[in-house]
């Protein structure tokens, strides 16, 4: 008897994409089925040399403009140093406070009096200078009993708070700047010579 006849059954045809993505991709621009399939490297590329070409535009116009322009270099420097000093005190372990300079317990007409004769007989240019500036002589009077008075917490006065003072008790307005050299000049003539040395 013939054994009767064996066929293999029929391969499944392949899924087909529905019609709507069918439809979707046939919208696409070829430039997004490539970001699509995870972007164009040279459009990548092309971005950054933009850019690259963008900075060095930038740099060759702040180049100029501080070879002809004194006074924005130096600001530029200024801002430079202010970075570096932020980023070394980031960096800084904080240290015990600096101790003041000890100021004599004299009240500031006194200060006053003491400052105008120690200038009087005195042939530095740094007299000559605030003899011929009487409203400097008032300022460093007015740092000394900020100082003094700042000074009683046993450590030398920031600048911050030598400002703040000056402003809040004097109304004196001054620049960083300014409020470093008045505490200098303070401490200067607190040392020994000086017409507010404690000694």
């Amino acid at each position: 008897m013939a054994r009767p006849h064996r066929t293999d059954p029929p391969e499944p045809a392949p899924e087909s994409l529905p019609e709507d993505l069918d439809a979707d991709l046939a919208r696409l621009s070829p430039e997004e089925i490539a970001f699509l399939l995870g972007g164009a490297p040279e459009e990548g590329a092309r971005d950054r040399l933009l850019r690259a070409e963008r900075n060095a535009r930038a740099n060759a116009r702040r180049t100029a403009r501080r070879a002809a322009d004194a006074d924005y270099a130096e600001r530029l420097r200024a801002g430079d140093r202010d970075r570096q000093r932020r980023r070394r005190a980031a960096g800084a372990t904080p240290g015990p406070a600096e101790p003041p300079v000890p100021l004599p317990a004299i009240q500031p007409d006194e200060a006053a009096r003491r400052l105008a004769e120690h200038l009087h007989g005195s042939d530095s240019a740094q007299a000559r200078q605030l003899r011929a500036r009487p409203e400097l002589v008032r300022r460093y009077v007015a740092g000394f009993a900020a100082y003094r008075l700042l000074s009683v917490a046993g450590a030398r006065p920031t600048r911050g708070a030598l400002a703040e003072a000056l402003r809040d008790r004097f109304g004196l307005e001054l620049t960083p700047p300014q409020v470093q050299k008045l505490r200098d000049h303070v401490e200067g003539f607190a040392r020994p010579g000086g017409p507010w040395h404690a000694g």
